[in-house]
């Protein structure tokens, strides 16, 4: 078995109001919702890794600094040998919970800034905080540690992208993920306000191009874009990828539940009484794989370097 990456939302709890959320309990009011507390995630994590050994984990949310144990999640993670990293919108860091963090094991940050712009900023966040965000990079990069700006592109923020990544550069970013809007979650709600066209969508990544040319700074694209949909060729300084959900890459939710992806809501059952070997294999992870293995795909030359794309988005197309 392939080591997996897991993404652990170790809270469904946040202090933004993102418009754009993708978390699935936002979807449905149905979808269990708590939190496990340090001794249960110590008996997960535990469980986990006697049968697997994550290759990576990510702390995600909701906000992972509402856990009232995160620090000592992140260490007990830390002992267990895990390489670990967090997912954060930023506002509620400083430079001693930053400090305390990597002390406790964190190797690697990702950081959520969706706008240079404060009105922009704060209509897609609900908060005010984009000068806290800003300080906080500066933070993380005093201290040399990787960090990466997570950038969701929509109909209302697609045009500053070039005033994002410059203040990137200017802030000595290590890598940029450009995550496509992908409705889920609040987004669902939020449709018609967010939904990017397939020009804008080509006019971000070529705007994102062009800064990558001049700046020589990662940009990656980390929702999967088909390649039919647009040519990868022509953006040689981005880097497109294949979805890797339900395959190496895994989430874990808030109670210890496990999914395929972030966005796609389905409960394959709870890692704490069942198996990881189990889960994984079950029928709802097969034809979630096969999402993407369309005969004209498998036919296409360009297959290999898209996958077909985002397996969640494809699941929704043909469930609707």
């Amino acid at each position: 078995m392939n080591r997996p990456y897991i993404i652990f939302e170790v809270t469904p709890r946040c202090n933004s109001k993102c418009l754009y959320c993708y978390n699935v309990w936002k979807q449905n009011n149905k979808y269990p919702k708590g939190e496990l507390n340090l001794d249960s995630v110590k008996t997960l994590f535990k469980k986990l890794s006697a049968e697997i050994k994550p290759k990576f984990i990510t702390l995600s949310g909701g906000e992972p600094l509402l856990h009232p144990d995160i620090f000592d999640i992140v260490s007990l993670l830390h002992k267990l040998g895990n390489k670990i990293g967090i997912a954060t919108n930023g506002t509620l860091l400083n430079e001693g919970k930053v400090n305390e963090l990597i002390k406790n094991g964190i190797t690697y940050f990702e950081i959520s800034l969706n706008s240079a712009n404060q009105k922009i900023y704060s209509r897609l966040s609900g908060n005010n905080k984009l000068e806290r965000v800003r300080q906080v990079i500066l933070i993380i990069k005093k201290l040399k540690i990787p960090l990466t700006v997570s950038f969701t592109f929509t109909k209302l923020n697609y045009a500053d992208i070039a005033n994002v990544i410059d203040l990137c550069f200017a802030f000595s970013v290590d890598s940029i993920a450009l995550n496509r809007f992908v409705p889920g979650g609040e987004g669902i709600k939020n449709l018609k306000t967010l939904k990017i066209s397939l020009q804008e969508l080509e006019e971000t990544l070529h705007i994102a191009n062009q800064k990558g040319a001049k700046y020589k700074i990662p940009i990656n694209i980390t929702i999967p874009i088909k390649a039919c949909e647009i040519d990868h060729k022509k953006y040689p300084h981005l880097n497109f990828g294949t979805c890797g959900c339900g395959l190496y890459k895994w989430v874990i939710d808030s109670l210890g539940n496990l999914r395929t992806c972030e966005q796609n809501p389905n409960i394959l059952g709870n890692l704490l009484n069942k198996s990881f070997s189990e889960l994984s294999n079950l029928d709802d992870v097969t034809r979630f794989r096969k999402n993407n293995a369309k005969v004209i795909c498998n036919q296409c030359i360009r297959f290999k370097n898209c996958g077909g794309g985002c397996r969640f988005i494809k699941s929704e197309e043909k469930s609707n």
